[in-house]
């Protein structure tokens, strides 16, 4: 066995924790009697407003990014009761130091270009504080993004109703 093989680059340990970030998310609608749906992903984003129930869509595009290239999001929540416009998830996990928080811009007007309720949740420590203070800044309750919190601070709103 060669040492390259022997030891996971970073990158791939990041996916690996990315994807840790997303089935915490995915248990956590399943828990709320969410139901993943998987036809149709190309279209799903433009006909949300036919689909009934309580379900969510994982790497669906949610139409183009602010450089007209598309766009996909991490989870598409379809609850019409909670969330008429539906909700977005984006999940983002930096553990070590790196350029990840530099992209947070690039994500928030991405956000707003869409204008979906979106919430983005951020863990790992390695990002600057200054950038998640900036983020969360940037929250608005009656915009599209409408939450900034960790994996913990999302299971506490979970706990709290937030997903109905």
């Amino acid at each position: 066995m060669s040492l390259s093989s022997a030891t996971t680059s970073s990158g791939t340990r990041a996916n690996q924790s990315g994807n840790r970030l997303e089935r915490f998310v995915q248990q956590l609608l399943l828990d709320k009697g969410y139901a993943e749906f998987w036809n149709h992903k190309k279209t799903v984003f433009a006909n949300r407003a036919l689909i009934g129930g309580k379900q969510f869509v994982k790497q669906v595009p949610v139409g183009d990014t602010i450089y007209e290239t598309m766009r996909k999001c991490d989870f598409l929540v379809i609850n019409h009761e909670k969330f008429p416009d539906g909700l977005i998830i984006e999940c983002k996990w930096q553990q070590s130091k790196g350029s990840v928080d530099e992209k947070y811009p690039f994500l928030l007007y991405n956000i707003i270009r869409t204008g979906i309720p979106t919430v983005v949740l951020l863990d790992g420590g390695g990002y600057k504080p200054a950038a998640l203070t900036w983020l969360k800044d940037m929250v608005n309750k009656n915009g599209a993004l409408i939450g900034v919190w960790t994996m913990a601070e999302f299971q506490k709103q979970v706990n709290d109703g937030f997903l109905g």
